[in-house]
């Protein structure tokens, strides 16, 4: 540890993790009952649900880059980050709410509804995604610091993911809207110390004459991170099972209450490894992880469809062995983002933290989408009804296929990019971490 380098405290690290719980409570909601709450409860059909995703996505590709620019360019008087946080800390869990409203008397009223908020959730989302990501290189710069930061909050992440595991059971008691509203005012209780506790204590230097234009040239020019996050995209859009375990749990186990023992299962495991990870990191690095858990994964999902839900403890296990290995790619894509950070800023000579983390923010919300339209269409491919509680065998068959063998090509994928296209090591990250900083690193720091 060098002069130059900063820690954080303990409770910067637990205030990190806990905004991380929070914000992650909003995400995995979404993520894994927004289509079944639109097609069950609102009544939207396939095609205006998968349309809606889309058109959402499609201004995501819009508005995501510039936000991430104005914040790259546009920093507040004393934070870069924090200012952001602080605005999404009131707004974020408020606008989940909103999406879980169930209002109008048409389809039409009901649809354009559903677009507004939606959208106003999307956009209010990246106000916290990006900057949160881009607070950890403001924290500290010492790349295995930065690492065990972003480790910590996909720790808490995971936390949240298993958090929603019983928000089916509560649903059944009070309904969509009061479930959201206890899990909205949990999260904004849990996001709320971090404005207080961090602090931005890494100044780094930028020229004052950068423009949009150049920072989106900056951009394009990390192939790394543009190579990096096509791999994450395919496993991401392809990671069905928690979209699709709502309605596996409802037509073929016969109860939808089942999905919180589904849910559970599977997360559970994750607790386990996730604070293994920067100790996983440091013995075998990001890269040779990912490609160990991509094989693992494909494995296991074949495995998962030929061993059939028939057995429901077989199911169970081999699930919660699987989604480990699924699950880990996930958990540490953040800490690629800041390496491809560390690596625009060595080519480029300036960095852009927060336009290449809204990269990462856009290509999540992205990958939700669609893994939410790749459900949705096959479900209709396959047959499957709306509100209807007895589907027929082929319906149930491509539910299951859904849930166990999609994934497959979405780590293939992956493996492919890992194994042949990406090729940043930790060693090349920790050396142009320390060229960058001799460069650009103000030698004052914020105590």
């Amino acid at each position: 540890m060098t002069k130059n380098e900063y820690l954080t405290s303990p409770l910067e690290r637990a205030s990190y993790g806990s905004f991380f719980f929070g914000q992650n409570i909003i995400y995995v909601l979404q993520f894994q009952f927004l289509t079944y709450y639109y097609t069950e409860s609102v009544g939207l059909s396939i095609a205006s649900a998968t349309l809606l995703l889309l058109v959402a996505r499609i201004l995501d590709a819009v508005y995501d880059p510039i936000m991430g620019a104005i914040v790259d360019k546009h920093p507040f008087k004393k934070d870069k980050y924090l200012p952001w946080i602080r605005i999404a800390t009131y707004f974020v869990p408020l606008s989940l709410v909103f999406v879980f409203v169930n209002v109008g008397q048409t389809y039409s009223q009901k649809l354009i509804y559903a677009y507004v908020t939606y959208i106003l959730w999307g956009m209010l989302y990246t106000i916290s995604d990006s900057p949160l990501f881009s607070l950890s290189t403001a924290m500290t710069n010492h790349v295995y610091e930065r690492d065990k930061l972003i480790a910590f909050g996909r720790f808490a992440a995971a936390l949240a993911a298993i958090s929603s595991s019983v928000f089916m059971s509560l649903k059944g008691g009070i309904g969509w809207t009061g479930s959201i509203g206890i899990y909205a005012l949990l999260a904004f209780i849990c996001m709320m110390p971090l404005q207080f506790a961090a602090k931005e204590r890494v100044r780094y230097k930028r020229s004052k004459d950068i423009t949009f234009a150049k920072i989106y040239r900056f951009l394009f020019k990390n192939k790394k991170l543009l190579i990096y996050y096509i791999g994450f995209l395919a496993i991401s859009s392809t990671n069905t099972l928690q979209t699709m375990a709502a309605y596996f749990a409802n037509s073929n186990l016969g109860n939808e209450n089942i999905v919180t023992v589904i849910m559970a299962v599977s997360i559970l495991p994750v607790l386990i490894i996730a604070p293994m990870l920067p100790m996983l990191i440091k013995k075998f690095g990001k890269k040779n992880l990912t490609v160990f858990s991509c094989v693992m994964a494909i494995m296991l999902c074949i495995v998962q469809y030929f061993a059939g839900y028939g057995v429901f403890a077989v199911f169970l296990t081999i699930a919660a062995v699987r989604v480990v290995f699924m699950q880990i790619p996930l958990l540490i894509y953040g800490m690629f983002t800041a390496d491809c950070i560390e690596y625009g800023a060595y080519i480029n000579g300036e960095r852009t933290e927060a336009v290449s983390f809204s990269v990462q923010t856009f290509v999540t919300k992205l990958a939700s989408a669609l893994c939410g339209t790749i459900c949705l269409q096959l479900l209709g491919a396959f047959g499957y009804v709306e509100k209807v509680k007895e589907q027929t065998p082929f319906a149930l068959s491509g539910i299951w296929i859904l849930m166990s063998l999609v994934p497959v090509a979405g780590y293939a994928v992956m493996l492919i990019i890992m194994l042949f296209f990406y090729n940043l090591s930790e060693q090349q990250v920790a050396q142009m971490s320390a060229v960058n900083r001799l460069r650009d690193i103000d030698s004052t720091a914020r105590q």
